[in-house]
């Protein structure tokens, strides 16, 4: 939670700002699938310059929990 937060940017966007950017996704397996593969991988881009560090710790079911929580914000 340094890089996130539910409502405001910190390093990362808000959570909120990702469930609307992927609105209607939870569902969706490819886009959890790949969303879960940016969090265990890192990555940058999507969301401006600053990199997104990798999360190598989690399994890929535990990558996609996250995604599916983050997704469910509203």
């Amino acid at each position: 939670m340094g890089c996130h937060a539910i409502d405001k940017k910190v390093v990362g966007p808000a959570f909120k700002d990702v469930a609307r950017k992927y609105q209607g996704s939870q569902s969706d397996a490819n886009t959890v699938d790949r969303l879960a593969t940016k969090v265990i991988k890192g990555g940058n881009g999507v969301w401006g310059v600053t990199y997104m560090p990798a999360n190598e710790r989690l399994s890929p079911e535990e990558a996609k929990r996250l995604v599916r929580w983050v997704l469910s914000i509203q």
